[in-house]
């Protein structure tokens, strides 16, 4: 038997079988995925167990066609040590996202997890970047090879961890990518690499006739971060030229996730949120915020991941950069000029730029900033309530912002008055959590200078600006399978109907 149809046919097989009865063993465990009325919004339990699966299935497909071609058991006997390597951080990668799916890990932990299975590629499994070529210049890295390759495994673990999503979505980019890499490795000599990414691929195939809209079976963080680990693993290889990573091809060929955490980040950092708060403004939310249904968002990111690949399998088999260059910035214009995706960290970055530039000429006008991530509900009404009192309050700062992703609401706003300074001891500032449907959807957090009034009379002053939020919030109509049922946390009142309507005047 062919052992390319053998390794690709085999993990393909096992992975519907393994999923298959992962998914019914995962209703007697702990290991169904619940809606939690704010990130995860599916509309009944899905088994979170397709990780296992395709773990199994992977290194069951290879360790099968070893036993069967004499062609991949020589494969993997040459390259034995980063065989080893490459199973045992997988393993502990799949330890780490299993322990994250049941016990809902601390980030700090996982983030631990993470760097131990990167730790055995990076020192056991050859997978050091010492030197990258990009458009024909080599670059040591000396001691920044390390950390390099440490950043460069977190980017993808994370950023295809972020990626998953949505139903199906990681199962395609990941099985593209890997059969890419597949094709790429078999180019340039590198069998063992090449199998390995064939029954990944394979095995992602397999789990994806269980998840393909509407999903009942989720990769889960095992799975997710699995996947990012293996494929960042098998590129590096599959893009040596000798000691040297020519890193254009798996730059482009991992661009989706790349873009996707780098828009997470300047998102939540400018709106100062922690970078573990989740949002609904990943790709896959923008694109069904357009109007594409889940199937077509699907086939739109399968189509720019296919680009993709085309891009990093053609620079690394032409030896040319520009064809990476030109796939990435094809993506990049699809993405920008459909209005699909970036536009509001792109307006994020700019607002903080125009502040940052007034700010050294040295500018004493008030610096203001709004930026309406998604949804539709009148939040600039709630920020008049509080500019009204400016004044009156002597405040410094003012920032709004609402996080309300089981209703696809985002907003943030901020203010601040230059020029004002004074002693620590008769400065103030309060932070006030936003509640609608028993859950915090957001925050208002203000600063000022205490002033002749006392600080009881401001607090006093701002209630009534929550409770507007907190009443706009109440009027939002949640999904119907959300609305059916209670929050935990709706034990919590219910905001009042406002006693009075904030009159618009402009913050100066």
């Amino acid at each position: 038997m062919d052992p390319v149809v053998c390794v690709l046919g085999g993990a393909a097989s096992l992975g519907l079988l393994f999923t298959w009865l992962a998914r019914g063993l995962a209703r007697q465990s702990s290991l169904m995925d619940h809606s939690d009325g704010r990130r995860k919004l599916q509309d009944r339990p899905v088994a979170r167990v397709g990780g296992l699966a395709l773990f199994a299935s992977t290194i069951l497909a290879v360790a099968g066609a070893a036993a069967l071609s004499d062609e991949v058991r020589d494969a993997v006997a040459a390259d034995l040590g980063v065989a080893v390597a490459l199973f045992a951080a997988a393993a502990i990668i799949a330890c780490v996202g299993l322990a994250d799916d049941i016990f809902a890990l601390r980030a700090r932990h996982k983030f631990a997890g993470q760097l131990f299975a990167i730790a055995v590629l990076i020192f056991g499994g050859d997978c050091l970047i010492e030197n990258v070529s990009l458009f024909g210049a080599t670059l040591p890295l000396g001691i920044f090879a390390v950390p390099v390759t440490a950043l460069w495994f977190l980017t993808a673990v994370n950023g295809l961890n972020l990626l998953d999503g949505m139903d199906g979505l990681l199962g395609c980019v990941g099985a593209m990518m890997a059969a890419t890499i597949g094709a790429m490795a078999f180019a340039h000599g590198h069998p063992f690499e090449g199998f390995a990414a064939l029954a990944l691929a394979g095995g992602l195939l397999g789990f994806l006739r269980f998840n393909l809209p509407p999903a009942t079976v989720y990769l889960g963080d095992c799975g997710s971060m699995l996947v990012g680990l293996v494929i960042a693993a098998l590129a590096t290889h599959a893009a040596l030229k000798g000691p040297t990573v020519a890193i254009a091809s798996p730059l482009v060929l991992l661009i989706l996730p790349i873009v996707d955490t780098t828009a997470a980040v300047v998102r939540r950092k400018l709106t100062g949120r922690s970078i573990a708060i989740p949002d609904r403004g990943h790709l896959h939310h923008m694109l069904q915020k357009r109007g594409l249904s889940p199937s077509r968002a699907l086939i739109l990111v399968s189509a720019l991941c296919g680009i993709a690949s085309l891009g990093a399998f053609a620079s690394s088999v032409l030896h040319s950069d520009w064809a990476a260059l030109a796939a990435a910035l094809c993506i990049g214009l699809i993405l920008v000029s459909g209005g699909f995706f970036g536009t509001a960290e792109l307006k994020l970055i700019r607002e903080r730029v125009r502040n940052l530039v007034s700010t050294l000429r040295g500018q004493k006008a008030p610096v203001e900033m709004e930026v309406r991530l998604q949804g539709s509900a009148d939040w600039g009404e709630v920020w008049l309530g509080i500019a009204a009192q400016a004044e009156s309050l002597n405040l410094i700062s003012v920032r709004l912002d609402v996080n309300a992703p089981a209703w696809h609401e985002g907003y943030h706003r901020r203010w601040t008055r230059k020029g004002i300074e004074g002693d620590a001891l008769v400065l103030w500032s309060v932070d006030l959590p936003l509640f609608g449907h028993g859950q915090v959807i957001g925050r208002l957090s203000v600063s000022g200078a205490r002033g002749e009034d006392c600080i009881a009379a401001k607090l006093a002053a701002l209630s009534n600006v929550v409770e507007r939020a907190e009443a706009l919030a109440s009027e939002i109509t949640l999904p119907a399978h959300l609305a059916s049922r209670k929050h935990p946390a709706a034990a919590l009142r219910e905001p009042p109907e406002p006693t009075h309507s904030p009159q618009p005047v402009q913050l100066v």
